[in-house]
């Protein structure tokens, strides 16, 4: 005889005996009800519903949130129109185990299967984000607070990790100098980790083999490049300068002179910019180069490219020194009668 079916076994045989398959049959029955009942509010719902396919909505799941509230969010912004039948239909499917926390937008034309899709993962919202030229460490921090996708302590502290830091191969304490300018796009919910990492990862993508080449045949090692490239930055927004900047601090190494660059005197005390005082310049500090001899102990910010090809190819001058011509440019002189001269002239 064939092998009977599970519905010949249900109803078939001694199952008016056997209390067991009775209730098999009446759970059966109770979930197959449910089913086509939640899908035929659905159906009926989902066709009576104007849709706008026009109207887009910004939808944000928080992290640990449980599926059933968001689905009740879903329900009263009018993104799913059977509240029931969404979280069934998540739940028949896997799919409620599988939030993702983060940003979306969601269109009010959707299915609620591509919704589901959605914010299990497919489409996260990016947030576009630009890390610009001369900003240090504390700024970038900041800018991502703003934007509210990190939070800022935490950010830091990821950023001076001594361990992160040796796996991100900068041979220094924090990441200063590497958050390489570029404009990114990050998802909230982005650990701080993963966001130092990645704009560490651009940094290095970024420098050319020439460079790196260049760095072994000088006597500066490439990471003090880098913090003489941060110097080079903060001192000018110009490219046309940055050649000529890097030249003064290069014919001041040669004579022993001290740097003297006005923006490594404030690097630690006034993270987000201010004016340089003169009593900025004689405080004792690591940075602070009116005070040392040599280069400040870390980047002072993170240079573009341009800042350390020029730390890399100075060029051929005989200045040692520059002052702001309070537009945005300089003027640079060889000797200190010239200097002052050019300081009454542009300063006083």
């Amino acid at each position: 005889m064939p092998p009977r079916s599970f519905w010949t076994s249900l109803f078939e045989g001694p199952m008016s005996s056997n209390p067991r398959k009775k209730n098999q049959l009446f759970v059966w029955v109770k979930w197959l009800f449910a089913i086509f009942l939640c899908f035929g509010v659905f159906i009926a719902a989902y066709t009576l519903y104007e849709r706008d396919p026009n109207r887009f909505v910004s939808f944000s799941i928080n992290s640990g949130e449980s599926f059933r509230n968001v689905t009740k969010r879903l329900r009263n912004l009018n993104l799913v129109e059977s509240e029931p039948f969404f979280y069934y239909l998540a739940r028949l499917t896997g799919k409620s185990g599988e939030l993702k926390a983060g940003d979306y937008e969601l269109n009010d034309a959707m299915s609620p299967w591509e919704i589901l899709k959605v914010i299990t993962g497919s489409r996260v919202k990016l947030f576009r984000i630009t890390i610009r030229e001369g900003m240090n460490l504390f700024q970038v921090a900041e800018y991502l607070r703003e934007r509210g996708l990190v939070d800022k302590i935490q950010f830091l502290e990821a950023a001076m990790d001594q361990a992160f830091v040796s796996e991100l191969n900068i041979p220094s304490f924090t990441v200063e100098g590497y958050l390489f300018p570029e404009t990114y796009f990050i998802s909230r919910g982005t650990p701080a980790r993963q966001m130092i990492r990645m704009f560490v990862d651009m940094f290095w993508s970024k420098i050319p083999a020439e460079f790196l080449e260049r760095a072994s045949k000088i006597e500066l090692s490439f990471h003090d490049i880098v913090i003489l490239a941060s110097m080079i930055e903060k001192e000018t927004g110009l490219a046309a300068e940055m050649g000529l900047i890097s030249s003064v601090f290069y014919n001041r190494f040669e004579k022993g002179m001290r740097l003297q660059s006005d923006p490594t005197a404030v690097y630690d005390i006034m993270p987000y910019g201010g004016k340089v005082l003169r009593r900025h310049l004689q405080r004792k500090s690591p940075f602070n180069t009116y005070q040392v001899g040599h280069i400040p102990l870390t980047p002072i910010t993170n240079p573009g490219l341009l800042a350390i090809q020029a730390a890399l190819y100075p060029q051929k001058t005989d200045y040692l020194f520059f002052v702001s011509r309070k537009d945005g440019s300089h003027e640079f002189t060889s000797t200190y009668s010239d200097h002052v001269k050019a300081i009454d002239k542009y300063l006083r």
